[in-house]
């Protein structure tokens, strides 16, 4: 009488079995791993780029933040009560400052102050000028914070590779142009007197690269381009950036 073969797999089928999952299993959790990472670094840099273009649609729509309790008197705002239409201050715009190696990028908004006698026939650069433009540090400080913890790596002024950090955004006080002006900014709250920055040529209307690197510093940078124009459409974020692009001097 013939012996029956037992039907089953062996030692050795089943070991090769599980290797072979254990392996498809790995790959494919580094793989949706690298995926949300992706997905992550995609929505920081798309969430920054909105941020920037609504700064600008708020300056464009005279979008004021005034408080009640606030009074302002030559570019300065302070708490008290003011009558309507007594104050020589005018809302003209905003500072960004990129916090290197830090997530959160710190708003102010830029006041200036009606000259006597001022001429509307001037350029939009010496007006902004005569209305010596000041930063309010201490009221209506907006901080954003990019999502997922990207944070800011590298900062460089296409042109003379300055690595700049602030970003003015001021109107013209006779139009609906926004001029841009970029800078090193080292103190915090950031220096209030902005007459000494939009009267230097250099850090006028240049194209300037702001990077962002994903919260486990893995990968290329992502750049924030901004450009000499006065709509929203200035601000362009681009991903797979070079170091080179990021890093002024």
């Amino acid at each position: 009488m013939k012996g029956v073969r037992q039907a089953g797999f062996t030692i050795v089928e089943i070991s090769l079995f599980l290797a072979i999952s254990a392996l498809l299993f790995t790959i494919a959790l580094v793989g949706t791993g690298s995926t949300i990472r992706t997905v992550r670094f995609s929505d920081s840099g798309r969430s920054l780029e909105a941020y920037v273009q609504k700064q600008y649609d708020e300056i464009i729509n005279g979008v004021n933040p005034h408080l009640s309790g606030d009074t302002c008197t030559a570019g300065v705002v302070s708490s008290g009560a003011q009558a309507p239409g007594t104050s020589d201050c005018l809302l003209m715009g905003k500072l960004l400052i990129f916090n290197q190696n830090d997530f959160k990028v710190s708003t102010y908004y830029i006041v200036g102050t009606e000259p006597a006698n001022v001429s509307l026939a001037e350029s939009d650069e010496q007006l902004i000028i005569d209305y010596a433009p000041k930063v309010i540090p201490a009221n209506n400080v907006n901080v954003y914070e990019i999502p997922w913890q990207a944070y800011a790596s590298g900062f460089k002024r296409l042109g003379d590779n300055v690595g700049t950090n602030a970003l003015a955004l001021i109107r013209s006080p006779k139009s609906t142009r926004v001029l841009t002006f970029t800078y090193k900014e080292l103190a915090s709250p950031p220096t209030a007197n902005l007459l000494p920055i939009v009267t230097n040529a250099a850090n006028r209307n240049k194209t300037v690269n702001f990077c962002i690197k994903n919260a486990d510093g893995q990968g290329s940078p992502a750049k924030l381009v901004v450009a000499p124009t006065s709509t929203q459409n200035a601000v362009q974020i681009s991903f797979d950036a070079s170091d080179t692009e990021c890093n002024g001097a």
